[in-house]
């Protein structure tokens, strides 16, 4: 059981469809439209919103790629890839696209069929619904648009979002080569990049979805585009923060880099010695070199710390605020290596997706140690308050002006409304058996979460901005971004979206006309 936020995080049924009587006929315009596409409906009534009935139109339609129902041999295996047990929801059929082609027909017959569907590209999502959806719709599964391709002065490389990082760094590794990808290599390419994404190096280099200088959209209507700093730009730039909200990506063009040898280590610390760790990490960051990176995940038990730096070197000076701290044991000493094996073994081992995951987030300014100390205190108490068998864990993931200076000089910006000062986008994240009460443990998350916003505020340190990749279901990132920022998603998305079918029919995610 598993919710992994960074790699040092690494290291710790029934189907029911509805019947015909109790859903409304289609008119022949619904018939109509299909026979435009030459999808030829059964003869009787067009069934408009009945699951059942698209996903038997849908087995027809892509005959060579099945659809997936209950009856399948395939069907638990394609469920269970969702990352947290509670994701885990039988949908009425599940359409594995091939191509950008398949993705365009799909989206214009779930249109003209006025059918619920969800999105997928990993699964790692813990928001049930957000890549899941129940016997009310459709599940279009992207894991077979699994291409990679690299240009030939090797500057970018073409991913499909339906591969997971380890075949992205994979393929790279013999160019010496990378791309800003998933802390954890099995973390699926499509939603890691729309969320933003965190990457090894992110204060470095910044955030993923910066590195992005091409989508490949499939808009509701079927068009299939490329949305560049000038083709489509506006939709361009609306993806550098708005989601999917417009559409589904089935391509994007990355940045390469070739920085892959590093030095790194990775050290435990006693629960005793926590604020102490977050003292020096309040100091490291208030003057951090950009080429290094530290990552912290404190559990109730103990503290793990990740220190990076770019390059071969010895001893960085960079983490000397931690250097008379006890460490409780050393899991990898002091090593000169690959930034891909690095990412390849560590954020490979001992994952599991058994259990629910329950994550929350919230951002805030760092001036001095206090603020941190204080939230660590606050995060012990509630962590005490659970259940047996729930295990709370957070993780400060701090970042310095550097990531916003580039996310706000390369290819045009981004629509995340930062602020260039030190700060922290803290991750609140419970891990727990199916059997725990749900209920119960989020509402001790939501309470921390609650609390420790109430207390920054109060202390002037608290920053809006979600991180959507840590964000909960009941959060609300795009308001995080600035009025402006979601006005302009808002406008972008009815502009090319304008039947607000991703509105409508997508069965949950972040949408921009509900935070608006």
């Amino acid at each position: 059981m598993a919710k992994m936020t960074s790699i040092i995080g690494i290291l710790m049924g029934v189907l029911t469809t509805a019947t015909a009587a109790s859903i409304p006929t289609g008119s022949s315009a619904a018939a109509a439209a299909l026979s435009s596409l030459g999808v030829s409906p059964p003869s009787g009534n067009v069934l408009i919103g009945n699951a059942g009935y698209t996903c038997s139109l849908l087995n027809r339609v892509f005959s060579k790629n099945e659809t997936f129902t209950v009856t399948s041999p395939y069907y638990d295996v394609f469920i269970d890839e969702a990352w947290s047990e509670n994701c885990r929801l039988n949908a009425s059929c599940i359409v594995t696209p091939e191509s950008a082609q398949e993705v365009s027909r799909l989206l214009q017959i779930l249109s003209i069929l006025e059918t619920k569907f969800a999105i997928r590209s990993g699964g790692h999502n813990t928001n049930p619904g957000f890549s899941s959806i129940g016997s009310d719709g459709v599940l279009i599964a992207l894991e077979k648009l699994d291409s990679i391709s690299l240009s030939a002065d090797r500057g970018t490389v073409t991913v499909g979002p339906g591969n997971r990082w380890e075949s992205v760094y994979k393929y790279l590794q013999p160019y010496n080569l990378t791309a800003l990808g998933g802390r954890e290599a099995v973390v699926g390419v499509g939603g890691y990049i729309l969320g933003g994404g965190l990457s090894t190096f992110y204060n470095t280099h910044g955030l993923a979805i910066d590195s992005v200088t091409r989508f490949q959209v499939v808009l509701p209507n079927g068009t299939i585009v490329d949305a560049t700093p000038t083709e489509h730009a506006d939709l361009y730039k609306g993806l550098k923060g708005g989601l999917n909200n417009f559409g589904i990506v089935t391509e994007y063009d990355l940045s390469t880099n070739t920085g892959v040898d590093i030095y790194y280590e990775i050290k435990t610390y006693t629960t005793a010695n926590t604020p102490a760790v977050l003292a020096a990490y309040a100091t490291y960051l208030l003057d951090a070199d950009i080429n290094s990176n530290v990552e912290i995940q404190i559990n109730p038990s103990y503290t793990l710390v990740f220190y990076g730096y770019l390059g071969h070197v010895s001893a960085p000076t960079d983490f000397d605020p931690f250097s008379d701290i006890p460490v409780a044991s050393t899991m990898y000493p002091p090593t000169n290596g690959s930034l891909t094996e690095l990412l390849l073994t560590i954020g490979s081992t001992g994952l599991t997706s058994e259990g629910v995951s329950y994550s929350g987030t919230f951002s805030f300014k760092v001036t001095g140690s206090t603020f941190l100390q204080d939230t660590y205190s606050t995060y012990l108490e509630a962590a005490a308050s659970l259940p047996s068998g729930a295990v709370l864990s957070y993780v400060p993931q701090g970042v310095i002006p550097n990531l916003v200076t580039q996310g706000k000089s390369q290819n045009g910006g981004n629509l995340l409304g930062l602020e260039a000062t030190p700060q922290v986008w803290a991750n609140i994240f419970a891990q727990f058996p199916a059997t725990l009460s749900q209920s119960e443990v989020a509402g001790a998350v939501d309470s921390l979460l609650a609390k420790l916003i109430s207390s920054a505020k109060s202390e002037d340190l608290f920053l809006p901005y979600i991180f959507v990749n840590d964000a909960g279901a009941k959060q609300k990132p795009l308001q995080s971004f600035g009025e402006n920022n979601i006005k302009y998603i808002d406008t972008v998305a009815k502009r090319y979206d304008p039947k607000r079918i991703m509105q409508k029919l997508q069965n949950q995610a972040y949408f921009v006309s509900e935070e608006l």
